[in-house]
């Protein structure tokens, strides 16, 4: 019989090749091609929450000459955060509720625009909250991902700080 080391190699050799073993050749040129994870799915949002999800995160931070957060699918982020606290998926619901009846879903960019630029200068109110709330949940979102870490900043994760200075704006009291 084999020894106990024999036998822990030939399991880490096994598990190392099971994504080969599983691949599908789809190639004319004999390349080896793993097939492509499943589309993203919703978790905790129905199909029309998630669309007017998509479209708030993408009037916040819209695709200019970087993608957009609905191109980062920062909806699917959010979608999760709900889906892992019960207390915050409660409250998007809500939310997603209330901004329905507020027309967003229904207007065109402007109007959509236009409403989240009313709520944001309603400090202390109920729009404010929920603005506010949808935009953390954005800009944490998108700034996590691809697109916002390294087409938008521009982050290689090959730089080293010694110092982090912050703002330097003098506007900001820097």
């Amino acid at each position: 019989m084999k020894d106990r080391r024999s036998v822990l190699k030939a399991t880490a050799g096994l598990v190392a090749a099971v994504p080969f073993l599983e691949a599908q050749d789809h190639s004319q040129h004999g390349f080896l091609q793993i097939e492509k994870p499943p589309l993203k799915r919703a978790r905790f949002f129905n199909q029309q929450e998630m669309t007017l999800l998509e479209q708030l995160v993408e009037q916040i931070i819209p695709r200019s000459d970087t993608p957009g957060a609905a191109d980062a699918n920062v909806h699917y982020f959010v979608d999760f955060q709900a889906h892992t606290n019960a207390k915050l998926g409660a409250q998007l619901k809500k939310d997603l509720t209330w901004v329905k009846k507020q027309g967003f879903g229904k207007g065109d960019a402007a109007k959509q625009i236009a409403l989240l630029t009313d709520w944001s200068k309603t400090k202390g109110t109920e729009p404010y909250r929920v603005f506010k709330q949808l935009k953390d949940l954005t800009i944490d979102g998108y700034y996590g991902t691809k697109e916002g870490l390294t087409q938008e900043l521009g982050w290689n994760a090959n730089t080293f700080l010694r110092e982090f200075k912050g703002c330097t704006h003098p506007e900001h009291g820097a």
